[in-house]
């Protein structure tokens, strides 16, 4: 299992949560992304993916057509004792001028609009 290291992160993150499905020669699974940024998504669920392993992963943003992305698993957190988040980082790879653009509005209208509530 491998966890994620000191707080590098160079563009803001949401603390909400967002539909995503992950493929990876691991498998496919859906789960919660409760962290998102322009740079990746923690995606909550019980099956985790080893560290490095390339996956495409499909947000579901609200209100916004389907954001596929390819991306890697930046790091994972196995299900068990003491864990409370199980699941894995994942690292987008690339992502394309109006994918970003699209996240980069998610993100800043989310994080309004939970600040005003």
């Amino acid at each position: 299992m491998s966890t994620p290291g000191p707080n590098t992160r160079s563009s803001p993150r949401l603390q909400h949560e967002v539909l995503v499905s992950v493929t990876s020669t691991v498998g496919v699974f859906t789960g919660w992304g409760t962290n998102l940024s322009l740079g990746g998504v923690f995606v909550n669920a019980p099956a985790v993916a080893p560290q490095d392993t390339p996956v495409d992963v499909l947000l579901q943003l609200p209100g916004q057509p389907e954001c596929k992305l390819k991306g890697r698993v930046a790091w994972s957190r196995a299900a068990g004792p003491g864990v409370d988040e199980p699941g894995i980082g994942i690292q987008f790879l690339s992502p394309d001028i109006e994918t970003q653009a699209r996240i980069a509005k998610m993100v800043e209208r989310l994080t309004q609009d939970l600040a005003s509530a």
